[in-house]
């Protein structure tokens, strides 16, 4: 005899990934991708402001739409123009210098179709237009696999020491005017468009895990998204809290279900026969009074905005969740009112004894009890 535990998933179907991913993605993720288990951070609302120059630092899958700050990967040192004016009819002439400096920054570890706005210490460089507020000559490199190394940097370094970067999205600026930032290298961020319209955090996952994670329903769609942390695990941790999504081992694969995917099994509950049906509730205090949503904004620039939804009655708990993708206000408010939603659904478990025709029933699977109505989990 078999005992499961369910929980109700009523009309909202999904929810937390919840204690299974540890055995159903980790393993799978982590040593078929990257190798090595070990604490996991993903992708974080603060991180993608500040331009960087470190090395080993990590360059980012773009996806979609989003505003990124890149990563020095080569620089001139300044050079140094002298320009004379005056000194006729016995006046003293002046001497006046202005610098400038080439560079090339990194953008995205995977292609991209283009950049669009540019961003130098959080003013507008260049508009949607393509019209620069200094002066500079940019090329860009979208990462292609046959790309050729860029023309300044082998002309500096030898076209024996210049890599081409492919498969790798970098920008090259050539001798920016360096005046309106205090004659350094400002601070830049990109938007960069590496897919053409919405994408869906099943595909992402299906990408930054190399087909180790496959997409079975878990179509929440987001503008942009930038994929980047210490696992692939701990990227699509974050994909799936933000989505609703449960995972389940099937063959060689892991499926990242959708609310509302996956296969719906009907078992029987041989408990009824001797008025064993366990039926448990938690406490409404156990659900948060508030789920809020932290996200980056398309509409306001991509800075950060937060969206709640709240319930009434008892309880003082009040989650947030860091949602590091380019959604609108709108979608980040459903996000929050479908977490909150499935948390108060899931305050219902069932116990089911049954036979042993259950044994292929796995964490995360969908099931009716024959002679009740609606769904578990």
């Amino acid at each position: 005899m078999a005992t499961l535990v369910l929980t109700a998933v009523g009309t909202v179907i999904g929810g937390p990934i919840g204690g299974a991913i540890g055995a159903l993605i980790g393993q799978t993720v982590d040593r078929t991708v990257l190798f090595k288990p070990k604490g996991r951070e993903g992708p974080r609302l603060t991180e993608l402001a500040v331009q960087t120059s470190s090395y080993g630092t990590q360059i980012p899958k773009m996806f979609g739409t989003m505003r990124v700050a890149g990563s020095v990967i080569w620089a001139t040192d300044l050079v140094e123009h002298r320009a004379t004016s005056g000194g006729g009819k016995g006046r003293p002439s002046v001497t006046t210098y202005s610098y400038t400096a080439s560079f090339a920054v990194a953008l995205s570890a995977r292609q991209i179709l283009g950049v669009r706005r540019i961003w130098a210490d959080g003013k507008l460089l260049r508009g949607a237009a393509g019209d620069w507020k200094s002066a500079t000559r940019f090329r860009l490199h979208p990462g292609a696999e046959d790309q050729p190394a860029d023309p300044l940097i082998a002309s500096a370094e030898g076209s024996a020491l210049t890599p081409a970067h492919r498969g790798i999205a970098y920008a090259v600026f050539e001798d920016m005017a360096l005046e309106d930032f205090g004659n350094r290298i400002p601070s830049l961020t990109f938007e960069v468009q590496a897919d053409a319209g919405p994408v869906t955090i099943g595909g992402i996952a299906a990408a930054m895990s190399d087909g180790v994670v496959r997409d079975a329903g878990a179509a929440t769609v987001i503008d942009g998204f930038s994929g980047y942390g210490d696992t692939a695990r701990a990227v699509v941790e974050t994909l799936g809290r933000i989505g609703g999504c449960r995972f389940a081992q099937v063959g060689a694969a892991t499926e990242m279900r959708g609310p509302g995917s996956g296969p719906v099994l009907m078992i029987a509950d041989d408990g009824v026969k001797r008025s064993t049906r366990a039926r448990s509730i938690r406490p409404i205090e156990a659900v948060p009074q508030s789920v809020s949503v932290a996200h980056y904004d398309p509409d306001r620039d991509y800075q950060t905005g937060i969206q709640r939804a709240t319930r009434p009655g008892a309880g003082n708990r009040h989650d947030t969740i860091d949602a590091p993708v380019a959604i609108g206000a709108g979608a980040a408010k459903a996000i929050a009112t479908a977490t909150l939603a499935r948390a108060e659904t899931e305050r219902v478990g069932r116990t089911v004894s049954t036979d042993t025709c259950a044994i292929g029933i796995a964490p995360g699977d969908r099931v009716t009890i024959r002679g009740e109505s609606g769904r578990w989990r």
